[in-house]
């Protein structure tokens, strides 16, 4: 669904961290709101490839696990916003040009010899604007692998399900 994004086509070298939605409301119906997978990228977060048989290759973002929670939660509260004060202007933003991702995959069950993959990137949809060189803060923005992301890994697992059952101080863990 198209939201209050930049949907106009450009050549790559214009695209801009701008372009990306901010509210994630849909322009048209200001009554809805899509988070996650449900809102319409306005471009792909790379330069467009094609594969040496000219298939294109244009990857899009990670709109999923921590992003659509971020995303959600703000989209939620907007329209909490809407319901009890009668805003119709979005208060809360979420712009994946603004906001980090994490991500860990683990491999294994044992606590000592278990490893993991752990990724973070931020912000998700690069911003040359703002970090001219990668597009990137490389301070915030890095992947290793090893036992501890696995430990991590383990930790939100439970951390997931508590959150999950709503159990006392839920709200209080993050995305």
């Amino acid at each position: 669904m198209k939201v209050d994004a930049d949907y106009t086509q450009k050549p790559y070298e214009e695209w801009k961290a701008a372009d990306w939605p901010k509210t994630y409301q849909n322009p048209t119906y200001k009554n809805i709101f899509a988070a996650g997978i449900a809102f319409a990228p306005p471009h792909a977060i790379s330069k467009p490839m094609y594969s040496p048989n000219k298939t294109p290759i244009f990857p899009a973002p990670p709109r999923t696990g921590m992003p659509s929670a971020i995303i959600g939660r703000n989209c939620a509260l907007n329209i909490a916003s809407m319901i009890k004060h009668g805003n119709q202007t979005p208060k809360h933003t979420a712009s994946m040009a603004e906001i980090g991702a994490a991500c860990v995959a683990s491999t294994g069950a044992s606590l000592f010899s278990g490893t993991a993959a752990s990724i973070t990137v931020y912000p998700i949809v690069p911003d040359f604007e703002k970090y001219p060189e990668y597009g990137r803060d490389l301070y915030y923005t890095f992947g290793e692998i090893g036992l501890a992301g696995h430990w991590i890994k383990l930790l939100l697992h439970y951390a997931f399900i508590y959150k999950a059952k709503l159990k006392p101080f839920w709200f209080v863990l993050p995305e």
